[in-house]
């Protein structure tokens, strides 16, 4: 386009300003995707498919849910964080798609590994290393320490099928709950971490974006507090 007579440099440089597109501007266009589409839901029926709380506020249908513990609602204008529309993008994106998907399907108590899920083998080695290892990593010989990071981020201890020294829960959506299985340290391993999920939850939402929340999660579960 540069070589062509018919455009000068201004205008040239004005085009090229207009085309640029980053990864930022993807994610808001399909965040704006799943918003139209997810006003158009009766907000009453999927509130209860997916596990939400409906009211009614002003005259205005409301769901209320809580995503990694974080209050949110949806209305008809969006997506609200503390009373003020929410600008991030990956947040709507999750919350717009779990919604619309309205999955309606109980857990069937069969905890399965990202892997388990269609199309994930991309996924799982990169999702290991900044997930599993690094919740290892930080609480390697420390479980006195993980319990407490636990319980702060609103975890309850479970038992499960897994023989692991600790199991804990936490809901990351309401019908989405994360399973978090940790090996402690001995004498021939460092400590070990499996997260699992049940297999109802590609019901509820994008296996993709499923593996970023908990990827989300555990960056903020490993950093936000010091550990002691």
């Amino acid at each position: 386009m540069s070589d062509c007579p018919y455009v000068n440099k201004e205008d040239n440089e004005s085009h090229l300003q207009k085309t640029t597109v980053t990864v930022e501007d993807n994610y808001e266009r399909v965040s704006n995707e799943l918003e139209s589409d997810a006003k158009q839901i009766n907000f009453k029926e999927a509130s209860v498919a997916i596990g939400g709380h409906f009211e009614e506020k002003n005259g205005y249908d409301v769901i209320r849910l809580n995503m990694m513990n974080k209050p949110y609602e949806m209305r008809k204008e969006g997506l609200f964080e503390d009373g003020k529309y929410c600008y991030d993008s990956w947040s709507k994106i999750i919350i717009y798609d779990y919604i619309r998907r309205k999955g309606n399907k109980s857990l069937t108590g069969n905890w399965v590994t990202l892997g388990y899920f269609p199309n994930t083998a991309s996924h799982v080695k990169a999702f290991q290393r900044s997930a599993e290892e690094k919740v290892a990593a930080i609480f390697n010989k420390n479980m006195e320490g993980l319990k407490a990071r636990c319980k702060e981020f609103g975890g309850v201890e479970d038992m499960g099928k897994m023989k692991a020294d600790y199991i804990c829960r936490f809901d990351l959506l309401p019908r989405i709950p994360l399973y978090l299985c940790f090996w402690e340290a001995d004498e021939e391993f460092s400590a070990s971490c499996k997260l699992f999920f049940d297999t109802s939850a590609e019901a509820y939402i994008d296996i993709e974006y499923l593996a970023y929340l908990v990827e989300r999660f555990v960056e903020l579960f490993v950093t936000l507090l010091p550990i002691k």
